[in-house]
């Protein structure tokens, strides 16, 4: 489990869509604390090539009304250890903490011909709004590294076949912007994790074959639980 998990809160001040095939990510950049500057990698496609395109929600309209103590955050990186109290109570996990619906991820390409019809395209519509934009602040979780890098900003359990070693429970990566009038909120998740784990964030056994989840443990059939809502 990533040591250094937590949430980056800052300004946008960079955005750029890779759309390369040996590229994978959308570059975010954001600035914390005295205007450090991070570099965060978003993933659009994953390097599995049996399932390359990733599960993505989003919501224009995110319920922030129980959203209490991210706002009285100052800039910067903080870190979450669910599991030793520091910071719990804004951890996220998608299966435990019912932010959003998986029934209503979508299987998205990283890249078609023509506008608002991919992943970078999808991802880059709110983050333009946001950028530069004094009325909109980003809470971007996921887990530090080189000191100004965040990554790991999507689901981090149910791993099987590749990044194992990243499953855990409440230390799952996203975004969250708040604007002057709403917050949006995106979600990002592999094909090949699976929705049931354990308390060690592990894919269950049973629903698992050749890597990939199945019955009830993929994402449009496991069963939402009722969301509780970030803090």
């Amino acid at each position: 489990m990533p040591s250094q998990y937590g949430v980056l809160k800052g300004m946008i001040v960079g955005t750029r869509a890779e759309r390369d095939f040996d590229k994978t990510h959308y570059i975010l950049e954001a600035k914390g604390e005295n205007g450090r500057k991070y570099t965060v990698p978003i993933n659009v496609r994953s390097t599995d090539v049996s399932k390359p395109d990733l599960l993505y929600y989003v919501s224009d309209q995110y319920d922030a009304s129980a959203i209490t103590i991210l706002p009285e955050l100052e800039p910067g990186f903080h870190k979450i250890d669910y599991h030793n109290g520091v910071n719990a109570e804004i951890a996220v996990d998608f299966i435990r903490s019912g932010l959003f619906n998986p029934n209503e991820m979508l299987i998205v390409p990283y890249d078609q011909p023509g506008p608002d019809n991919d992943l970078n395209d999808f991802i880059d519509k709110n983050m333009k709004l946001a950028l530069d934009n004094p009325n909109a602040t980003v809470y971007v979780y996921g887990t530090l590294f080189n000191r100004t890098g965040i990554h790991n900003v999507h689901m981090n359990q149910g791993n099987s076949r590749i990044a194992a070693q990243e499953n855990g429970t409440y230390h799952d990566g996203c975004v969250l912007i708040q604007f002057k009038d709403n917050w949006v909120a995106y979600f990002l998740a592999f094909q090949t994790q699976s929705w049931c784990t354990d308390d060690d964030g592990k894919p269950d056994p049973n629903n698992l074959e050749n890597g990939v989840p199945t019955g009830s443990c993929t994402f449009d059939k496991v069963k939402h639980i009722k969301p509780l809502q970030l803090h």
